[in-house]
This record gives structure tokens, C-alpha cells and sequence, in this order.
């Protein structure tokens, strides 16, 4: 099954396919979250909007099976891992495309965190 494409916008990286969109999750208290999801829907990625002007480190939630250093066996649900800062006032396409190349890119190690951002 692939991906719904209206009201997405769409950007290559790495030479694959990702939707984008920005809209409130309303699960959320109606926070602005950044989706990003593969065309296959195997890679599927949240980032809450804003997160530059907390001063927790943000983080990223991964709610698809597929992201690079992370190993999903024995783990259910979403995950949380923290992020670089990135300036996420705005988001633009580049900055969309910053955050796919972070989620592919080797790292050392991922720090996983609860819903709070807290270290795990």
C-alpha cells in the first residue's frame, strides 16, 4: 500500500522517495510535528517543530521499521532518539532533507529518550 500524496510534498534524497508534511497532532495537545515517510512506508519519522528554542536536546520519534544504527528486534512501538540542533523555526524542503541525511547517516550511538525527552 503506498503512501496518501495529497496535501504531501515530495523530496528526493539518497536517491529515494519521501513525502513530507507539516500539520498539529492533536494526540499531542495539538503540537506541530514534521512527517517524513519513504514511499514504501517502511522509514516513517516525526520531529516536533520548535524544538531549537527548548533547552532539552530535541528528539526525533521513529515510527517505522527501518532507521540506520537502530536495531528494532524485541523493541514494540515508537522510539525517541535526540537529535543535533537544527534551526526548525521554519521548515523548508532543506531542512527536510537535512533531517533524512541525519537518519542515514552512520552514527556512534543513538540516545534513546522517553516522551519527555529524558535519557532512558
Amino acid at each position: 500500500m503506498s503512501v496518501n500524496k495529497k496535501g504531501r510534498r515530495k523530496i528526493v534524497c539518497n536517491a529515494r522517495l519521501f513525502y513530507w508534511y507539516v500539520q498539529p497532532d492533536y494526540d499531542d495537545c495539538g503540537q506541530i510535528k514534521l512527517n517524513i515517510v519513504s514511499d514504501d512506508k517502511k522509514w516513517i519519522v516525526s520531529y516536533e517543530v520548535g524544538q531549537s528554542k527548548n533547552p532539552k536536546t530535541p528528539h526525533i520519534v521513529i515510527k517505522g521499521r527501518e532507521f540506520e544504527g537502530l536495531d528494532r528486534s524485541g523493541w514494540q512501538g515508537w522510539m525517541r532518539v535526540q537529535t543535533p540542533i537544527w534551526k526548525d523555526t521554519i521548515i523548508t524542503p532543506e531542512l527536510v532533507k537535512t533531517i533524512i541525511e541525519w537518519c542515514f547517516h552512520k552514527k556512534e550511538r543513538l540516545i534513546v529518550v522517553d516522551w519527555k525527552g529524558e535519557i532512558i
